[in-house]
């Protein structure tokens, strides 16, 4: 099976930002990463506006599996006073270039 990629570009509401990066990070730290996520990355906008999560996971069969977790359900339901939009989206690689990881 091909690795699928989620790219989600969260728009933070004015304020939280911060409050949205800590609850992430606490999340990550304090789970095991599930069978099937490969990894995941956050980037912070310069302007503080906005995050972009890129996760990998081993197949989409993983990720759905993944977004069935009671656990990452209710950290989900605790992020969304902090965000005015979320829009997550499944990518598949169709080339690489340079050392990126």
């Amino acid at each position: 099976m091909k690795p699928v990629t989620q790219i989600n570009f969260f728009s933070i509401k004015p304020g939280k930002i911060d409050e949205f990066i800590e609850a992430e990070r606490s999340y990550a730290a304090s789970t095991n990463l599930p069978p099937g996520l490969i990894g995941s990355r956050m980037y912070r906008s310069l302007d503080g506006k906005s995050v972009v999560r890129v996760s990998q996971y081993e197949s989409i069969e993983a990720h759905k599996e993944f977004h069935q977790d009671e656990t990452l359900r209710q950290h989900i339901d605790k992020l969304s006073p902090l965000l005015e939009s979320s829009s997550p989206a499944l990518y598949e690689e169709v080339y690489k270039a340079g050392d990126f990881n």
